[in-house]
């Protein structure tokens, strides 16, 4: 299967899964499958992109709520009118995500109602008949070193430089934990940000934010964990973060022999 290297920016949609890829063994059809994966969006405020008029039309939307008895699920409206009116015509409606690498698409066959959702205009529709959720390989995200927590160096806000721990790291992207307010958004980008890797040496990679959630750690605090993507990572910052993957891996599976 190859990758897609479709560039995503702050201001476009999350691009569909390219034609030609065999996803029959990815394809989830039962309810309760369809809605576990719709929770996790709604859970994790991940961006949806909202494909309909044969790809000519897109907005960006997040899963407000979803009820898997019921098979329903509320998302957001498009802030243009005019593209909302045309959205309740819409016969074919292709929903797309890419949360921490892990790509998601169905389709809708319209049926879309606009409702009030907490006194505010909010789309209903049905669970989609089937569901794709293509996680590669390359996008695998393994737990850093806890003992000796790798620590991200993030110039933000400008001026000023955040010392954040990693959660996890892969290919795609790493989870970040933060402690105290949040000051970074979805779809942030922030460049300069150098990850210590020890004897593999010091990486800079460009940051896009795709998450924020809260996470009660087993000693009772919350603490906020943040999701991030890769953006335009250089060929041999690739090939370094391979290496230590694989080491990373290596000493895991040393361990569980033990």
């Amino acid at each position: 299967m190859e990758q897609d290297n479709t560039k995503i920016d702050r201001d476009s949609p999350v691009p569909l899964i390219s034609e030609g890829v065999d996803v029959s063994q990815f394809m989830l059809h039962t309810p309760m499958e369809i809605g576990y994966v719709l929770r996790s969006l709604e859970q994790k405020g991940d961006l949806i992109s909202v494909y309909f008029d044969h790809g000519q039309n897109s907005f960006l939307s997040t899963v407000l709520s979803v009820d898997p008895k019921a098979q329903r699920f509320w998302f957001d409206i498009s802030g243009v009118e005019a593209i909302n009116r045309a959205f309740l015509r819409a016969d074919h409606i292709v929903f797309v995500a890419a949360p921490e690498g892990v790509k998601i698409q169905f389709v809708l066959e319209g049926g879309v109602e606009m409702i009030d959702y907490d006194d505010k205009p909010a789309f209903e529709a049905s669970f989609p008949s089937d569901l794709i959720k293509l996680q590669r390989r390359e996008y695998f995200r393994l737990e850093t070193p806890i003992g000796k927590p790798l620590i991200c160096k993030l110039p933000y806000p400008p001026g000023k430089v955040q010392s954040l721990p990693l959660h996890d790291i892969s290919i795609g992207g790493m989870g970040l934990w933060v402690s105290g307010k949040v000051e970074v958004e979805q779809l942030d980008v922030i460049p300069g940000c150098r990850v210590d890797l020890g004897t593999f040496g010091i990486i800079e990679v460009t940051l896009e934010i795709r998450s924020k959630r809260q996470v009660t750690k087993r000693d009772g605090s919350v603490q906020t964990m943040v999701g991030t993507r890769f953006v335009d990572l250089p060929r041999h910052t690739e090939n370094v973060l391979q290496r230590y993957i694989a080491q990373l891996e290596r000493e895991r599976h040393q361990l569980l022999r033990n």
